[in-house]
């Protein structure tokens, strides 16, 4: 009975570690932007939208022309999970624009990204452009280090589990023998 308490318990355990450690990489990154990033948009430019793939709790950012000038803006959370960037006026300067943008994620972290995309008069206006999804890949050194975490406690409880079966089979020999 005390043997399967205890797998019972070092399984809960290593769940417990795997599950937090998934929650600790969650971050909300940008699902989606008008304009988006390395696209060429054109047009009368007055704001810049932008979704996140998570809830988010605040949402600022600012926008710098091409020659360096950071640009006036306002912005503001229109839901969980959408900023707005409005310009006091249109672009015009043609070339490339930075947004940079800081979050804070539903879990508190802050979060600061930027992206780049090309303004030309002549182009056409800009469409909503969703983000391929980052690929979510640990890296394999965390893999490693889970991998032999899990060995080790293995290897720990097989002989914990065999040090409890000799006490016990010791305990029943004295007993009898004392019978």
């Amino acid at each position: 009975m005390r043997h399967r308490n205890l797998v019972i318990s070092l399984l809960a355990t290593l769940s417990a570690v795997l599950g937090f450690g998934a929650v600790a990489h969650a971050h909300s990154g940008l699902a989606a932007a008008s304009p988006g990033p390395g696209v060429t948009v054109g047009g009368e430019i007055t704001e810049i939208q932008m979704y996140y793939g998570d809830l988010i709790t605040t949402f600022d950012a600012t926008v710098t022309s091409p020659s360096g000038v950071e640009l006036a803006v306002s912005t503001e959370m229109l839901s969980d999970i959408q900023g707005l960037i409005t310009l006091d006026e249109p672009l015009s300067e043609e070339g490339e624009y930075a947004v940079r943008h800081t979050i804070t994620s539903f879990d508190s972290d802050i979060v600061e990204a930027a992206y780049l995309f090309t303004y030309e008069a002549s182009a056409p206006s800009p469409q909503l452009i969703f983000l391929p999804e980052e690929e979510s890949g640990t890296p394999w050194i965390v893999w490693v280090a889970v991998g032999i975490g899990v060995l080790v406690i293995a290897v720990l409880a097989w002989r914990l589990i065999g040090s409890l079966r000799r006490r016990s089979a010791a305990a029943a020999a004295a007993t009898s023998a004392a019978d």
